[in-house]
């Protein structure tokens, strides 16, 4: 499963490609400056987009992970999606987290060896995830949906995120078809793995 990813894509390549595939997006306080991250963590703020209104999406700015449901717990950054419904309302919905690619990690010994997997022919993947709204001025959150992996990431986890292909992104944040309709894993060759180890102390 994910628990971290990189986020390197320009607000341009966001609005382009949402506006493309039938979610454009909308942005009240002016276009925002969106600096590349080689990695988010559990519990950084990264760029989510969920429904606005009048069919249109919000890029919003939200914390990675549910708050631990226990004390001592760790964030929940990963939820399963099977037999499940996800349904948008005023403090929670479906949501899309864009990312340039993510972190997997393979082997029984540490170090680990750190794989990014990314979209095969396109800048950034679109993951589905769910949003909750922030208790008494907390950041609101997401979540990455899981399930059972897809050709690409089997060989790297035995649960994976779920890449959506952009013509399902706006029934996913609309709400406009079941989740175990478009919560599948995508075909092979969709992802592209890489080696990516981390850089030396100094």
């Amino acid at each position: 499963m994910c628990a971290s990813y990189e986020a390197r894509f320009s607000v341009t390549q966001l609005v382009e490609a949402f506006d493309r595939h039938g979610a454009p997006l909308r942005f009240p306080g002016g276009l925002p400056n969106i600096e590349p991250v080689e990695e988010v963590r559990p519990t950084d703020l990264s760029r989510a987009v969920r429904a606005a209104d009048s069919g249109t999406a919000e890029l919003v700015e939200m914390r990675f992970g549910f708050p631990p449901p226990a004390p001592k717990r760790p964030p929940v950054i990963n939820f399963r999606s099977e037999g499940r419904r996800f349904s948008n309302g005023p403090t929670s919905g479906r949501a899309l987290v864009p990312v340039s690619g993510f972190y997997e990690f393979t082997g029984d010994k540490y170090p680990k060896t750190r794989w990014i997997l990314r979209g095969a022919d396109q800048p950034f993947v679109a993951l589905a995830a769910i949003w909750r709204g922030g208790a008494e001025g907390a950041a609101d959150a997401f979540s990455l949906l899981t399930a059972e992996p897809g050709p690409d990431v089997a060989p790297y986890h035995d649960r994976g995120v779920l890449p959506l292909a952009p013509q399902d992104w706006a029934d996913w944040l609309f709400d406009r078809r079941p989740a175990e309709d478009l919560l599948k894993p995508p075909p092979a060759g969709t992802l592209a793995a890489a080696a990516a180890p981390r850089p030396p102390r100094t």
